[in-house]
């Protein structure tokens, strides 16, 4: 009596997903026979489909999509066919890549962004440097030309307000920097 169970545990599963894997082979055939009959066949990817859509994801709609390449079994069906498909939404056409700038070696890039964080030090230093002065107006103070000016308050008003707006430029530089590298695939610890 015990065995009648077990048998009908381990049998009813065997017997229903061999029903189903029978079903599903008759609908892909029908597919298939369908496809068939109308003249259109499975798209076809090729490496030049594949560059064309190159860093774009398969489930975003937004991007381009690849034009499937012509079947060499174009038939007589298929052409009939065409006025059908043009009534139906197209795919978009792939994206065109531009060719940029030759692209810079690795070493290149350090070399760019060490200079933009010594110019931005630079600037932060002279900025410290002016923001800190507490001078009567009988002092004098440099400006970053080495020239000696009279401490009035116009004049490290002035000071001040060039040192600063020379820090935002350099730091303007380095974002531009690294939103060039991202453009240009760099990783992004070359920057670091």
């Amino acid at each position: 009596m015990r065995v009648l169970p077990v048998i009908a545990v381990v049998l009813v599963p065997a017997l229903v997903s061999g029903q189903s894997l029978g079903d599903a082979a008759q609908k892909e055939r029908e597919r298939r026979q369908r496809l068939k009959a109308s003249g259109t066949s499975a798209q076809v990817i090729t490496e030049e489909s594949l560059k064309a859509n190159k860093g774009s994801l398969a489930n975003d709609p937004g991007p381009a999509v690849a034009s499937p390449s012509p079947s060499p079994e174009a038939s007589p069906a298929a052409d009939a066919a065409a006025p059908a498909k043009a009534a139906s939404p197209t795919p978009r056409a792939p994206a065109v890549v531009k060719p940029g700038p030759p692209v810079a070696s690795e070493q290149e890039w350090r070399g760019r962004a060490l200079e933009t964080r010594r110019r931005i030090a630079d600037r932060q230093r002279r900025y410290d440097y002016v923001a800190n002065l507490r001078l009567t107006p009988e002092q004098a103070f440099t400006d970053e030309t080495g020239k000696s000016v009279p401490a009035s308050p116009e004049n490290l008003e002035r000071a001040r307000a060039a040192a600063h707006s020379a820090l935002d430029a350099a730091k303007k530089d380095l974002e531009d920097l690294q939103e060039e590298a991202r453009r240009q695939n760099v990783p992004p610890g070359v920057l670091r």
